[in-house]
C-alpha cells in the first residue's frame, strides 16, 4: 500500500474516533443545560439522511433535547422532528446497538404525552444481549454508564 494512503486512512480513522468520542461525551452532558444541549446540537446539525445511522440518531436526540427549551407551542413539532430522525436511523440500521441506545435514552426521558415509549423493553434487551459482543470499548462504557445512572431509574 502506498505510504501516503496508509497515513491518510490512519488519520481519517483517528479523526472519526475522536469525533465519535466527542459526540458521545457531549450527548451525555447535553441534558445538563441549554448551553450544553446547544453545543451538542452544533456537533450534529450538519447531519443528513445520507450520513451514518448513528449520526442521524444523535441529530434526532439533539433536536428532542433542544425542544425542552422551546416555548410550549413549538415543543411538539420539534420533538416529532427529532423522533423522525431517530426512527429513520433505526430503519437504516436496525441492529446498530448505538442507535438503539440513543432511541432508548430518548424514549425513557421524553414525557409520556409524546407516546414514544413502545420500544423501551425491546431496546433494553437488545442492547444487553449485544453487550458481550461489542468491540468498541468506549461504546461499552457508554452503555454501562447509561444503564447504571439513567435507564429504568424513574
Amino acid at each position: 500500500m502506498n505510504p501516503f494512503l496508509f497515513v491518510l486512512f490512519f488519520l481519517a480513522g483517528n479523526l472519526i474516533f475522536a469525533q465519535n468520542s466527542e459526540i458521545r461525551t457531549s450527548y451525555r452532558a447535553a441534558t445538563e443545560s441549554e448551553a450544553k444541549a446547544k453545543a451538542f446540537y452544533e456537533l450534529v446539525d450538519g447531519t443528513t439522511s445520507s450520513d451514518k445511522a448513528e449520526m442521524m440518531a444523535y441529530k434526532g436526540a439533539g433536536i428532542t433535547l433542544l425542544a425542552r427549551f422551546e416555548p410550549l407551542t413549538k415543543r411538539s413539532a420539534k420533538v416529532k422532528s427529532g423522533i423522525k430522525w431517530i426512527d429513520d436511523a433505526i430503519k437504516k440500521s436496525p441492529n446498530n446497538v448505538e442507535v438503539r441506545l440513543i432511541r432508548l435514552s430518548v424514549q425513557e426521558n421524553l414525557p409520556k404525552m409524546f407516546k414514544y415509549n413502545t420500544h423501551i423493553e425491546s431496546d433494553r434487551k437488545f442492547i444487553k444481549d449485544a453487550l458481550p459482543t461489542i468491540q468498541d470499548k468506549d461504546l461499552v462504557k457508554m452503555i454501562n454508564g447509561y444503564f447504571a445512572e439513567f435507564s429504568g431509574k424513574k
